[in-house]
């Protein structure tokens, strides 16, 4: 059974990545069965900072599939995967470095897990509560607002919801399921922190 170690300490959406958690690359899902696609555009590459590295043992592994993108505020956010936009928030400015004060769009699949992107810019939202999107659709503009180390996108999906602030990662729906992305490159054990990926064209 191949595991990787996780390798940092990073603050995002107030989880701290303080340990150092294997990871079973045998839980991720094929690329090629994958129902996620990368949440930008075709033909962009953003680098990864954090994947598999939200981690805090006190909190039972919650956050451990989260994924940060680093991309300048005002970038294209789109949905990775269809489904109903069950919460909104794009009301904070962008670097006020407050945690738990970050915009966000959650979108919830067929199957009951919530997408979540975080940190989007100030009325960064191009989606409201109640809409049906498609994977591919532009639901935001990335940002710097809440609790972070600089512009990006923190990306991850929670087994059930949505789990709203300040209540954001309580279990059993705060447990993070481990993604790949069915348009880039190989990456059998998830992405990896340190690397750029490219959204392909499907």
């Amino acid at each position: 059974m191949k595991k990787i170690l996780a390798a940092s300490c990073l603050l995002s959406v107030s989880l701290t990545a303080c340990s150092k958690p294997e990871i079973d690359c045998s839980v991720f899902p094929s690329q090629q069965d994958s129902q996620y696609i990368l949440p930008y555009e075709t033909g962009t590459a953003w680098n990864v900072y954090a994947a598999t590295e939200h981690y805090r043992s006190s909190n039972n592994g919650v956050g451990t599939y989260a994924i940060d993108f680093v991309m300048p505020i005002g970038t294209k956010v789109l949905a990775s995967r269809a489904g109903e936009v069950v919460s909104v928030r794009e009301t904070f400015k962008d670097g006020n470095n407050i945690d738990l004060e970050e915009n966000y769009v959650f979108i919830q699949h067929e199957d009951g897990t919530v997408a979540r992107y975080f940190h989007l810019t100030h009325n960064g939202a191009l989606v409201e509560e109640g809409d049906k999107v498609n994977a591919g659709d532009v639901i935001g503009l990335s940002g710097n607002t809440g609790q972070s180390g600089g512009p990006h996108l923190h990306f991850d999906v929670q087994q059930c919801g949505p789990n709203l602030p300040p209540n954001y990662n309580r279990l059993p729906c705060g447990q993070t399921v481990p993604v790949t992305f069915r348009n880039t490159e190989l990456h059998a054990c998830g992405l990896q922190a340190g690397r750029e990926y490219t959204a392909e064209k499907l």
